[in-house]
């Protein structure tokens, strides 16, 4: 049954996605427990289309399904995939992937840490008789659907305030009685890391190719980053880089967006991308044995977009959804509320507050705005490429120089102007009201003197103190020993022309201003009397240095590490040269680096909050508190 969530989403997706418009996203999938299991179809309804139709659709094509089955190519295309996917994922670390948990699945539900090498085999010869007849002993069976809908928000019982219990003293501790003995010491292992060694040369059209090779799995990550980013997206039109994204692997001059999706699926290639605040990435992941073809497919992407008009009405549609839910949680409202107070309404990181775009100017946009900031943005005179596999460089090389070797820049290239940094705006307290919201999102920032090209260990070493870390002061104080949040943390933002500190805090609604009043105290102590102690600067250090194995364990992990690397002007062995400059470091320097980059007096503070139970809390703090209404959840609906 494994290979039906991949047979089935692929399919559903091109019917329901690309061809009828009906959804958004759909995907199939099958969740294995020990003593039984589910087949789980989701669909997300796009907006102004009656769920019912969707339904009835879903019905008649699974009942399709069981009838006919998949075809030849269908399986061989999901089987490829699946087997990517899985030989892809060994290499993954925690706790939801890589060889440890791969073996002990294997052991837990079929009593064979191997059993991966028979589901392997499975895939590899995998028949559509055999796929159709799983369909059918598990599909036919009687189905459960469940439709959420859109509405008003009703208050939680578990969101009222109830008297706290009283105080019980610890119990005494008591040396443990048991047969294991005493606990193994810790290794030393955070004093050498290996790193791979990093290559740069270039390719024909003189774009930087920078290379790492590992051998741990044969699969080939490719990444091509672009100096552009939300900084570049067009001012008025705010959303056109993500739109463009969007779309560039929806179609190409030669192949629709379901040639493009099943030439993908054939190769066994996962493409991803994405914009930061100043670059725009795009991607893919393919078995090393497909690499020619891969490239051949991904430099047809960058190079050929055809952004059909039928294409753009699917994707607006879909975006034009993220950007309706985006504006329904705290976390959208807070990031749609911060930027302006941080960098000011004049810099390009204010456009970072649109989020997925304004829904107005994703509703205007048209074909020939997409083409006019891809040949601004997205073009070999502006990118570098990054790659790590197990493939030696001159044959990745070559590779990449048969189908990008030639590829040249043409037009007028787009530039990205920064005003002169300025501070946060005054110290306040911006209350966006979300009524009947069960909790309370706390997000406090300030714009900080660090430069992100500048070294800034010392300073983001102190943070696992105060912000970054679990057993961080400030997650300590609200979580652990108030209860008044699941996790809170903070952090520097290493951006190309601004690095600003931000916090983030979940809270229970009623204890929202304590918790404000919790931050300020945490962090006046940290940067005054209550600095760096040497049992956490001791528990840093060999934290930080010890973990640093597990850390650059995947290769995409170091092609992260080797683009960050790049972006932050630093050497291409920088992460071999951290264990020493870990244990270089001392109490006073974090103290110093802290203090020096941030100023307890100068946060601005977003609450995403009911404003009729918060407003109360912040009035005592002695700041001024100003109440917004939370965005209209709704955005415009394309026409059909």
């Amino acid at each position: 049954m494994s290979a039906f969530g991949g047979l089935a989403s692929s399919r559903l997706d091109n019917e329901l996605v690309k061809k009828d418009k009906l959804a958004v996203q759909v995907s199939a999938g099958v969740q294995s427990l020990a003593q039984a299991g589910m087949v789980i179809v989701r669909a997300i309804v796009r907006p102004g289309v009656d769920e019912k139709i969707v339904e009835a659709k879903l019905d008649q094509m699974i009942a399709d399904y069981l009838r006919t089955g998949p075809t030849a190519d269908e399986v061989s295309r999901v089987a490829t995939t699946q087997v990517s996917g899985t030989i892809g994922g060994l290499e993954s670390v925690g706790g939801f992937g890589g060889k440890a948990v791969t073996l002990a699945s294997g052991e837990l539900y079929s009593n064979d840490p191997g059993f991966y090498k028979k589901e392997l085999n499975a895939l590899a010869t995998m028949t559509p008789e055999r796929a159709r007849a799983a369909a059918q002993k598990w599909l036919s069976r009687p189905a459960y659907t469940l439709i959420v809908e859109k509405g008003e928000r009703e208050g939680y019982e578990e969101a009222k305030a109830v008297a706290a219990a009283p105080a019980t003293p610890a119990a005494p501790e008591t040396p443990f009685k048991g047969t294991r003995g005493a606990m193994p010491g810790v290794a030393d292992t955070g004093t050498t890391l290996q790193f791979p060694k990093v290559t740069r040369s270039r390719l024909s059209n003189g774009m930087e190719l920078v290379y790492a090779q590992r051998t741990a799995v044969p699969v080939t990550q490719v990444s091509m980053v672009f100096d552009a980013g939300t900084a570049a997206d067009v001012t008025g039109k705010l959303g056109t880089a993500g739109m463009t994204l969007s779309l560039i692997d929806e179609g190409t001059t030669t192949r629709d967006s379901i040639a493009m999706a099943e030439a993908k699926e054939k190769l066994g290639m996962q493409l991803g991308g994405g914009n930061s605040a100043d670059r725009t990435t795009i991607g893919f992941t393919a078995p090393s044995a497909n690499l020619t073809s891969a490239t051949e497919l991904f430099a047809d992407i960058l190079r050929n977009p055809s952004f059909d008009a039928n294409e753009l009405e699917r994707v607006r549609g879909q975006v034009l959804t993220q950007i309706g839910q985006q504006r329904t949680q705290p976390q959208g409202l807070a990031d749609m509320t911060l930027p302006p107070l941080l960098y000011g309404t004049d810099s390009p990181y204010a456009k970072l507050a649109a989020g997925a775009g304004d829904p107005a100017a994703v509703m205007s946009l048209k074909r020939d705005d997409l083409i006019a900031w891809r040949n601004a943005w997205l073009r070999p005179d502006k990118a570098k490429v990054f790659v790590v596999s197990d493939r030696p460089l001159a044959e990745v090389q070559a590779a990449l120089n048969a189908s990008l070797g030639n590829w040249q820049a043409t037009g007028a290239a787009g530039t990205k102007s920064f005003p002169a940094q300025r501070a946060t705006t005054a110290p306040k307290i911006v209350l966006v009201d979300r009524p009947n919201s069960p909790q309370s999102l706390i997000v406090a920032g300030q714009m900080t003197p660090v430069q992100a090209k500048s070294d800034t260990l010392a300073a983001t070493t102190a943070n696992t103190v105060l912000g970054s870390g679990f057993l961080s002061r400030i997650n300590m104080d609200l979580r652990e020993a108030k209860h008044w949040s699941y996790g809170a943390r903070g952090g520097f933002q290493l951006m190309q022309n601004a690095v600003p500190y931000v916090i983030n805090a979940p809270v229970q609604a009623d204890k929202t201003g304590p918790a404000i009043a919790s931050l300020r105290e945490q962090i006046n102590g940290f940067l005054g009397p209550n600095g760096v102690t040497p049992v956490e600067f001791r528990r840093s250090i060999d934290g930080e240095t010890r973990q640093l194995a597990g850390t650059y364990e995947t290769a995409g992990a170091v092609l992260a590490a080797m683009q960050s690397n790049d972006f932050l002007g630093r050497p291409d062995d920088y992460q071999a040269t951290l264990p020493q400059k870990y244990r270089a470091l001392t109490t006073a320097q974090l103290d110093a680096a802290a203090r020096a980059a941030i100023d307890p007096n100068r946060f601005v503070y977003v609450v995403v909050g009911d404003a009729k139970v918060v407003r109360p809390q912040l009035d005592g703090l002695g700041l001024p508190v100003e109440v917004v209404s939370a965005t209209p959840a709704t955005a415009p609906t394309p026409a059909k």
